[in-house]
């Protein structure tokens, strides 16, 4: 897989393409194809800790995820009705130009280094764990895998710019999705059928549907995933240059709407594929839970078990699914380095440089690969601190996310639908937010939750371990309830839309003390008008202006009958 990978890109940079312009080598000239591009979407979205964390979420905390496809729909449909066409009217290879025109440079700027702050993170801990929890299960050395994925990735992406890293996502979600099927038909048929998976899942409590309770603890409930999770897949499709630079691959608007519409079908089919190998963990490991059993130390070292113990005895499948799980690394590690490196050339090289006017072509596409190539060096290096993280992986990347994610999110939100918030106000409320969400981010990681904020995890079962395992119950130790252990034990659903309701507050508050002297006037064209929210009901100036449109269209066909009549 690695070598295939590096295959492409080197075949991408060295053969294929030309690479004459940073249009092409950051956005592939906006001439990509529908499909491939869609299925780049789903493989970067798709880390190795959704691979590898959301089976063991269905394990745990049972099915009521399956309600993300309907969060995932709102947040499709904002996406494709209100950002992408802005960003296809902006036209720069980075979304956040649209920041500079709609407030200053200033939050262009700050927004870009948030970004970068968060990716790094995000792709320390994506290239870590999952080689943690593979070198502890199959004997691999950790650091060989974290940096052979690294050097490969870097490798393809700094030589093949965008178009490699789609081709080799296209490779890379093929080949997760027939390790995610296959783990599934053998699972089936360990376990005995699917009628006897669905009585062991039954009977365990693992198929939820109806948990409607208002506490925020509670990871998975009907609010946490309508209400929070919209806000965070809408922020992940729609705010993250890694994710939303793949609309500005295809040629046109229409084009991208398509790509998002494409990808959340995607989606939902391996939605469901790892909620179908969650229950099948459960089947398997009902009476015996390996983490309790001290067979496993860490919880997303269960699925690559499951696949040991279930398809090692078929030569090759192992392979297949660490294929699978490094698959899973390579595209997003890969797709996050071309996107900070489009958005510190776009972005602050580009907009700080005196002598972006004397570069010529060439030397910037010199320059955007040398810029992977560093990128890609520091996020390797950055995996050695993410080691002493042990709780799953999927947990720690919603919360990293969610802490530099929700400002992000409240400031395009408040660029698109305000008309009144200006940039002074934006930059205050951004910075608040952003000291709140790493606040939370430390407190939530670092506290100590009693039995009753484990977020409605599920109880598992040692009873018929082999050999028997006798487990001391661990002292209870009482905690004070107060403020901040309720607020650092929310579920991890919510630190998205908390984030976003402070950035967007603060700002309204800040706007009648600090953008009351601002005269900067505003690009109707950058905000969002009440025509595109309600089509049916559109304002009194949209009415006039489409009457005024409407009566130059008659007096346009009036003026032709006589033209037409002579002609006659």
């Amino acid at each position: 897989m690695k070598v295939f990978s590096a295959g492409i890109g080197l075949y991408q940079g060295g053969f294929k393409s030309k690479q004459t312009s940073t249009k092409e080598f950051l956005i592939a000239s906006g001439q990509m194809r529908i499909l491939p591009t869609a299925m780049s979407l789903v493989a970067s979205l798709t880390s190795a800790a959704s691979f590898l964390g959301m089976p063991v979420e269905a394990y745990y905390y049972g099915t009521m995820f399956m309600y993300c496809i309907f969060s995932w729909l709102i947040a499709t449909y904002v996406t494709m009705k209100f950002f992408i066409p802005k960003f296809h009217q902006i036209g720069n290879a980075s979304i956040y130009a649209y920041l500079e025109q709609r407030f200053s440079l200033t939050i262009r700027i700050m927004v870009t280094c948030s970004f970068l702050l968060v990716t790094i993170l995000y792709m320390a801990v994506i290239i870590y764990g999952p080689s943690l929890a593979l070198s502890q299960v199959t004997g691999l050395n950790i650091w060989l895998s974290v940096g052979s994925c690294g050097l490969i990735c870097t490798i393809y992406t700094s030589i093949g710019g965008m178009k490699a890293v789609i081709w080799t996502d296209v490779v890379q979600a093929s080949v997760m999705f027939i390790g995610l099927i296959l783990s599934i038909i053998f699972g089936v048929i360990d376990a005995g059928g699917i009628s006897k998976v669905f009585e062991t899942v039954k009977n365990g409590n693992r198929l939820q549907f109806t948990v409607f309770t208002f506490d925020p603890s509670i990871r998975y409930t009907i609010w946490s995933i309508l209400i929070g999770n919209t806000f965070s897949s809408t922020a992940q499709y729609a705010c993250i240059q890694t994710q939303a630079q793949r609309y500005m691959c295809v040629k046109d608007k229409r084009s991208a709407q398509k790509v998002a519409w494409m990808n959340y079908a995607i989606n939902v089919f391996m939605l469901s594929l790892f909620l179908c190998v969650g229950c099948l963990l459960y089947a398997k490991y009902h009476q015996c839970d390996p983490l309790r059993a001290n067979l496993i130390s860490r919880p997303d070292q269960l699925y690559p078990l499951f696949v040991i113990e279930t398809l090692g005895r078929f030569p090759g499948l192992t392979g297949l699914f660490i294929s699978c799980v490094l698959s899973a690394t390579l595209s997003t590690f890969s797709s996050g380095v071309n996107s900070m490196a489009t958005v510190i050339f776009e972005d602050i090289y580009k907009r700080i440089s005196n002598e972006k006017s004397s570069i010529s072509n060439k030397q910037q596409v010199l320059l955007s690969k040398l810029l992977s190539v560093i990128l890609g060096c520091v996020t390797v290096a950055m995996a050695f601190a993410v080691s002493y993280m042990k709780s799953n992986i999927i947990t720690i990347i919603i919360q990293i996310f969610g802490a530099v994610a929700a400002p992000i999110l409240g400031v395009f939100l408040l660029g698109l639908f305000s008309s009144r918030v200006k940039s002074r106000s934006v930059l205050v409320a951004f910075f608040i937010a952003l000291i709140f969400q790493t606040f939370m981010l430390f407190g939530s990681i670092l506290t100590v939750k009693p039995a009753n904020k484990q977020g409605g995890r599920l109880p598992t079962s040692i009873d018929r371990c082999i050999p028997s395992i006798d487990v001391t119950p661990a002292p209870t130790t009482h905690i004070n309830s107060t403020i901040l252990l309720s607020l650092f034990s929310i579920s991890p659903l919510w630190f998205i839309f908390n984030g976003t309701i402070v950035t967007i507050v603060f700002a309204m508050i800040f706007t009648f003390i600090l953008d009351s002297k601002d005269s900067k006037p505003i690009d109707t064209s950058l905000l969002v008008s009440r025509n595109e929210i309600f089509p049916c009901f559109p304002s009194k100036n949209e009415r006039l202006q489409q009457a005024a449109t409407q009566n130059l269209d008659e007096n346009s066909q009036l003026d032709t009958v006589p033209e037409q009549e002579s002609m006659i």
